[in-house]
């Protein structure tokens, strides 16, 4: 909640408010989204003149990668099944929605690290998936961006959860959604007709535990928390000291500073509530007319509203 939001800073209590609204995308990410969506559209067109080209050049295979083209495990990820338009818009949505929540949080730089990285390991999952049975899988290319996008919900569920998705006009939290896909899963494993997309499913699996990896790496890994009050048991991602120090990056040391930023913004304006603005110094004014400032651009480029 920020300070704006507090009864103490406002002449007049805000009135309830529910709009619902498509924020403009990241930088990166709406790149990608174009050019998955301009690769796409150079796909349906090559259908044409030579169905499998694009495929078999650009997709993800054993029998590409036998054939020197070791630019696969990075351009499957801009390729989508042409005969299923859901296919690229669900990855699309996914990645509007999350991406872009990823970026902002934490910056451009690691949000490509983090989206490149779970796909390629994805991708890499599934050669080894063709590895092991190849007479099903070895010429059979992987396409599609859902190794990434899956890394990127993971991501969600763990530092975003006020994310809100709508399913079937339905909105959910995202850690719900994320409760109904591994469900989904689930079902498909242990029921009689098996998962329909095996190779798909490895990369989504891969893609989303590369994820937790690199947190884990980055050291900003939460801990799990089972339970609440004094019950809590709490399962932290690390080892001692050396997690600790992982911790202190400058993401963690940029976090404590805001944190600082807004308590002394309180302080400020619970001083005022009591004693009025007159008796603030010259530094609490700067510090809250700077606090005001950065709070007005906030509101300009998210609108105020509840996330999709």
């Amino acid at each position: 909640m920020s300070w704006r939001d507090r009864p103490y800073s406002q002449d007049e209590p805000s009135q309830p408010e529910l709009r619902l609204s498509f924020r403009k995308p990241s930088t990166a990410v709406t790149w990608l989204i174009i050019a998955n969506a301009v690769v796409y559209i150079i796909q349906l067109i090559s259908l044409r003149w030579n169905p499998v080209f694009f495929l078999e050049t650009f997709g993800l295979s054993l029998a590409g990668i036998s054939q020197l083209y070791f630019w696969q495990p990075v351009t499957y990820m801009f390729l989508h099944s042409p005969f299923r338009i859901f296919h690229i818009l669900v990855n699309m949505l996914m990645l509007y929605v999350c991406g872009s929540e990823f970026e902002r949080a934490f910056g451009r730089q690691r949000f490509l690290q983090f989206y490149f990285t779970c796909g390629i390991v994805g991708g890499l999952a599934y050669l080894a998936l063709s590895a092991l049975y190849p007479g099903e899988y070895f010429i059979k290319p992987l396409v599609g961006a859902s190794g990434a996008v899956y890394g990127l919900l993971m991501a969600a569920i763990i530092f975003f959860p006020h994310i809100q998705v709508i399913l079937f006009i339905i909105p959910m939290p995202i850690r719900v959604f994320g409760l109904i896909v591994a469900a989904i899963l689930l079902l498909q494993i242990v029921g009689p007709g098996g998962v329909e997309n095996p190779g798909g499913e490895v990369c989504h699996l891969a893609g989303a535990a590369t994820g937790v990896v690199i947190f884990y790496v980055w050291g900003i890994m939460p801990r799990i928390r089972i339970g609440s009050g004094e019950g809590t048991l709490r399962i932290p991602f690390g080892l001692g000291k050396l997690a600790q120090q992982r911790r202190e990056g400058a993401w963690a040391r940029k976090q404590k500073k805001l944190a600082s930023e807004q308590a002394d913004v309180d302080r400020i304006l619970a001083k005022v509530k009591q004693q009025g603005i007159q008796s603030l110094t010259h530094k609490e004014k700067k510090n809250l007319a700077r606090a005001t400032q950065r709070q007005k651009e906030q509101d300009r480029q998210f609108g105020r509203t509840d996330r999709l």
